[in-house]
């Protein structure tokens, strides 16, 4: 073995990290292990977007008690400042092999959140006799189009320089400010990830986009991994769908999925206890169903999940009308009175009045205008059909906005909730 690991302390997690380099690519790490565990194989934990070392803080304290840590960021992750929009996630998770490899390790355990997540699933996928366990959350392994389009539009918003407006979405994208009130994630640390991604250099703004452009390249995995896996996330996260994560468990044949109650897209802030305790109980092979504060589904009804992301409302008034942001002198392109069938927190199913919509030109420009309750809401178009139906979602760029808007769903004066069974559509809005 050729890694030098240092034992942990809080001053160590925020040294200059070491690197390795692949040709010109770089792999920055930080390895730790206590003298009794340092023969064991190591946590291997692959930074996301915007994870830091010291994002992995108490991570590394938990997990540091049984086996060794390596926090590794590849280029573009994490602080990683290596500009590399050439590297898509195959050729990551060949990066991290060639680090392993170098490092002498026989046998590694891999956790990846979020972005890091599909990167990890590469890399034990094509290197199975490497991959001891793996722990997975927020992956996605098809993204859907609506998905899609949020993430092509937080590009889109940045690349503009709309600094407040990209802060403000990014935020909403990945905290489910519909059940904030379950979750629990505070107003504090609300305010510092959008200070955190108003205050973007230019370095990581630029790498924002490629791991962006990265996601929306992802056409389904190579395959998938038969290693021991532990698939996760929080009940309500709104970003990587809960009935996501479990389609990609049920694709592995030895792949456990567990909901983080109470929790959305980021369960190790937000129910960081639990989360450590499920995650060192896997990496010990304890029980998890014995981890308070989580629901381990078993297999054979991972597939069976809820769709949506929140119950659908109907609006006392359902007339409401849609416009476009291009204009033709005073005249809007597009405006039409439209029938709401039906909304909530995150997109609405609507009835054009006369049939007659171009997704091309309309898709990421049109406003749905509300009289009662006073409400204007920019959308995004996913899709429309031939008898004039409008799928769609909020684009939620204004925190203070989307704050009212939460309250006002709850307001039974605006919207109630449909009598029996709510009719079926094709495509899931939210």
């Amino acid at each position: 073995m050729l890694i030098d690991y240092q034992e942990y302390n809080r001053q160590a997690i925020k040294a200059v990290p070491r690197h390795f380099w692949v040709g010109q690519w770089r792999v920055d790490y930080l390895p730790f292990a206590s003298p009794e565990n340092a023969h064991k194989p190591p946590l291997v934990v692959i930074g996301g977007a915007f994870q830091n070392f010291t994002s992995y803080k108490y991570c590394v304290e938990r997990i540091y008690e049984d086996f060794p840590v390596i926090l590794v960021d590849l280029p573009s992750l994490g602080s990683n400042d290596q500009v590399a929009p050439q590297l898509g996630m195959e050729d990551l998770a060949d990066l991290l092999h060639e680090f392993v490899a170098h490092m002498g390790l026989e046998t590694v355990h891999l956790m990846g959140l979020s972005l890091g997540s599909a990167i990890a699933s590469t890399f034990a996928y094509k290197y199975p006799t490497l991959t001891g366990k793996m722990i997975v959350a927020g992956i996605v392994v098809r993204p859907r189009k609506s998905w899609r389009m949020l993430v092509e539009e937080s590009v889109r918003v940045l690349d503009e320089g709309r600094m407040d407006e990209f802060s403000q979405a990014v935020v909403l994208y990945l905290v489910n400010y519909h059940r904030i009130k379950e979750t629990g994630i505070t107003p504090t640390a609300r305010r510092l990830f959008y200070r955190q991604m108003k205050a973007l250099s230019e370095n990581e703004r630029e790498r924002y986009k490629i791991n962006g452009r990265r996601l929306l390249t992802v056409e389904g995995l190579l395959g998938y991994p038969e290693c021991e896996t532990l698939v996760t996330t929080g009940e309500y996260d709104s970003f990587t769908l809960p009935w996501e994560n479990a389609h990609f468990a049920s694709k592995c044949p030895n792949a456990t999925f567990a909901l983080i109650k109470g929790a959305d897209h980021l369960p190790q802030l937000e129910k960081r206890e639990v989360s450590l305790e499920l995650f060192s109980s896997f990496l010990r092979g304890d029980s998890l169903e014995k981890v308070d504060g989580v629901d381990v589904l078993p297999r054979g009804t991972y597939d069976q999940l809820e769709r949506r992301r929140s119950e659908r409302l109907l609006p006392c008034n359902s007339r409401g009308r849609v416009t476009s942001e291009s204009r033709i002198g005073d005249q809007f392109r597009f405006d039409q009175d439209v029938k709401v069938v039906d909304i909530n927190f995150f997109g609405c199913l609507l009835k054009l009045e006369r049939p007659g919509f171009s997704t091309a030109e309309h898709a990421r420009d049109c406003t749905l205008h509300l009289a009662s309750p006073d409400l204007q809401l920019e959308l995004l178009v996913f899709d429309y059909d031939d008898n004039g139906y409008l799928r769609c979602l909020f684009k939620h760029g204004n925190i203070a906005q989307a704050e009212r808007f939460s309250e006002l769903l709850q307001d039974r004066s605006y919207f109630i909730e449909p009598k029996g069974e709510p009719a079926k559509v094709h495509k899931i809005y939210g």
